[in-house]
């Protein structure tokens, strides 16, 4: 049973470091820590059960607690690498940060926002609640032409988030920029949210499956 523990103590250790890395600002390294966790994890799972089977062996203690021990290996270990894996998942589709007034890169986009506020109105826009708007500028570095989608983009507070209503470029108002290669379209992004809405940051992503962008607008 000592060894049992002793591999329990391992899963439960290699998680918490696992979402440590991913939740805290140590999170640039989870590129190498994750995987070298992962590995370390397996390592001494099996290494435990190994002495613990020799031990229970020379003892003369029949094969029993052989076997339980073992068995604990076969659901611990993947259990570990399950959760290990969520962790890997969670990290890599988290938005990178980013601030105004800096380009960042999300697929073929580039993205600029340079002002972020919210009140006020934009000429031809009705909506509900309160009008947030941010200035963007969207580039196409890629060969192909992009879309930069209105819905996709996503402005969040404590406990909710909005989707961009409507792109404004001039007196256009339009869900979708098609943006050429190698073209650039600068414009606003608005989005409708309720009244006493306090923003917290703004998500930008060239596509909804895309690992995408956060500022913090608050």
């Amino acid at each position: 049973m000592q060894a049992v523990g002793s591999i329990v103590g391992v899963q439960v250790l290699a998680v918490g470091v696992c979402l440590l890395v991913v939740s805290s600002y140590r999170r640039a390294a989870a590129g190498w820590v994750l995987p070298l966790v992962g590995v370390l994890d397996v390592l001494v799972s099996v290494q435990i059960a190994w002495l613990a089977v020799r031990d229970i062996r020379l003892a003369g203690k029949g094969t029993v607690g052989a076997r339980v021990v073992l068995a604990f290996v076969v659901v611990g270990m993947p259990v570990g690498a399950g959760v290990g894996g969520l962790a890997v998942q969670r990290y890599m589709n988290r938005p990178v940060d980013g601030a105004f007034d800096s380009a960042v890169m999300d697929r073929d986009l580039r993205l600029t926002a340079t002002e972020f506020r919210c009140g006020g109105k934009v000429r031809r826009v009705v909506v509900r609640g309160t009008l947030c708007r941010v200035s963007l500028a969207v580039a196409n570095t890629g060969s192909v032409e992009a879309r930069f989608e209105a819905g996709v983009q996503r402005l969040r507070e404590e406990e909710a988030e909005y989707r961009g209503s409507t792109l404004v470029v001039g007196r256009q108002r339009r869900p979708v920029w098609e943006v050429k290669p190698g073209a650039e379209v600068r414009g606003v992004l608005v989005f409708d949210v309720p009244r006493g809405t306090v923003p917290r940051s703004l998500e930008l992503r060239a596509e909804a499956d895309s690992r995408g962008v956060r500022l913090p607008v608050s």
